[in-house]
Order: structure tokens, then sequence, then C-alpha cells
């Protein structure tokens, strides 16, 4: 059980039981804390933040409880979703704390504020998917500032969630493809169904809609299913692929199937092309494909015929391009 999960139960107790008992439950919290952390016996740690702002680690960490505590008794939040925000959102945690006075009590001092400064719960939302403030603030909803309010992105974040995919990819999805967030209820289930049931496993889905969100946009991509077609054809088997897929990534699958059409239309019979693509799969995934095409229009400026290049590529088999 985590700090945070046992400070909720330090809070049903006190609320049922203790009303009348005036003990802090985050001093409560903090010395539970210590009990079970050897090195808060030491001196605090201090933070440096991007600002210039020295916060002290239990500083942090009582400012965290105190954002737990707002968005899971305050604003209903579920408080697997209000423990991710408050434990991985630094960059709103320190605009927070530069609102209230550090020589205070900090927990108090956030708790007092927060009960008269409703904040944006947008913010510390998408910081704690993945997302920078430079990436989120364009996000934004104008006119909204409550979670509750968005149902439907809500859904669509928890389908995501207990499919597998971990809550700080989540923010590369909804920059990329945001439009998914938007579909009504059951819409996103049914289209990972949808892929799986051309044969792929769940492990692969969670990389594939990590570095390529755009293929839940719409129906099952084509130029998807024309790769995995062309990729099956020449006996690379799904784990391989996958091995390749990098979450941090976006993959163009259209770009990807045009150059291996290249290769297929420049005279070169299948047992040629497999063998290019047994050996050095890499080379169409890991971000080259780019690369290639710009590699392959510096030779053609140069007045390489597109036979004499893809002959280079054929004649490179031991190693990787």
């Amino acid at each position: 059980m985590t700090h945070f999960g046992k400070f909720i139960i330090f809070k049903w107790v006190s609320s049922n039981f203790v009303g009348s008992n005036k003990t802090r439950l985050s001093s409560i919290v903090s010395l539970f804390n210590i009990a079970e952390n050897p090195r808060f016996y030491s001196t605090k740690r201090i933070v440096q933040t991007e600002n210039g702002q020295s916060i002290s680690t239990v500083s942090r960490t009582e400012a965290q409880v105190a954002l737990l505590e707002y968005l899971y008794f305050t604003r209903n939040i579920q408080f697997t979703d209000a423990e991710n925000m408050s434990k991985n959102s630094p960059h709103f945690l320190e605009k927070l704390l530069a609102k209230v006075d550090m020589d205070a009590d900090i927990g108090q001092s956030i708790t007092r504020f927060l009960c008269f400064h409703p904040i944006n719960e947008f913010e510390p939302f998408f910081e704690s998917l993945g997302l920078k403030p430079h990436d989120y603030n364009p996000l934004l909803p104008r006119d909204l500032m409550f979670l509750c309010d968005d149902g439907l992105l809500l859904e669509n974040y928890h389908v995501l969630c207990n499919y597998g995919i971990a809550r700080s990819k989540i923010g590369k999805i909804y920059k990329e493809a945001t439009e998914v967030f938007g579909y009504d209820y059951g819409v996103l289930a049914l289209k990972l169904k949808a892929y799986e049931e051309l044969g792929l496993s769940q492990s692969f889905m969670i990389k594939l809609v990590v570095c390529s969100p755009y293929l839940l946009i719409g129906e099952v991509n084509a130029d998807f299913i024309k790769v995995l077609e062309i990729l099956r054809k020449q006996g690379v088997e799904i784990s391989r692929i996958e091995e390749h897929l990098s979450e941090k990534s976006s993959y163009d699958w259209s770009k990807l199937l045009s150059l291996l059409n290249l290769f297929g239309h420049a005279g070169y019979n299948e047992e040629q092309l497999g063998g290019l693509i047994s050996q050095h799969l890499g080379i169409f995934f890991e971000d080259s494909v780019d690369r290639i095409y710009l590699l392959i229009g510096f030779l053609l400026k140069f007045g390489s015929t597109m036979n004499q290049i893809c002959y280079v590529f054929f004649a490179v088999s031991a190693n990787e391009i």
C-alpha cells in the first residue's frame, strides 16, 4: 500500500471515529512515513525547482498529500486518478507551492488555498499523463475547469488504463489523437478489439497504440493492414515487429508501405525482398524510414537510378543499414 493509500485510511478513521481529535492527519502520516523510511531520519533533502525555488522532500510530500485530499475528498475524483495527479505533476505542484507561505505548515496552507481557489484540474491531469506544460497548455479546454465536466475524456482514459497502457504514455496519445478521447461509451474498446481480431496480441497493441495513436481514428487503418500482410508474407512474425517498435517514436504506416512497395517494384523477386526485410527489419522501424527517403532522394539527385539504389540495400546483407 502506498503512503497516499495509508493517508486515506487515516482520513477515514479520523472522520468516523476521532472527530474531536485536533491532531492533524498529515502529521500522523509524516510520522508513519518516518517510521517506515529510515532515510527520513537524516537531514531533509532539498530539491531545486526549475524556477530556482528550494523545496524539501518533506514539504513536497505534504503538498502532494494536501492535493490528493482535495482531489479525492473535495472533488470526488477516483482515488487512482487523484493519486496519479498528485504524485506526477511536479510543475503544477511547484506553481501551487509558489502561491502559499513556504514557512508555514505546507499541508494546511495548500488546503486553505484550495478551499478558496479552485484549480484547473486539467493541468495536473495532463501533466500526470506525461505531458509538459508547453505540450498541454494549447490542449486545455477553454470553457472547462473540472474533470467531471468531460465524462467522455475520463471514460476513454480509463479504457486505455484498463487495457494496460501506462498512464504516463497516455499523454502522447492525447496529443497526437485528441479525438479518440471524445468517443462515445464503448467505441474505443471496440476499436481495440478490431485490431486484436487481426491476430495482434494485447502487448503488441499497447506498444502500437502509443507509437501510432492515429490508428484508433476511423476504421481499421488500411495501410497498416497492408504492411502486416507484406511482412507476414515474408515470414516476419508479429513478435519481431513488436521488438522493433519504440513507444518514444511515431510511425507513419503509409510511408512504410510506400517504401516496401518501392523495393518490391524495383525488379527484385519475393525471395530477395524477403531476405532484405528479414535481415534488416530494423531499417523499416526505429525512425529509419524518413532517413531512407532522404538517402534515396540524395542519391537520385546525384544521378543514381532506382535499381542501383535498391541494389545497395540488397547488397548489404551482413550489417544493419
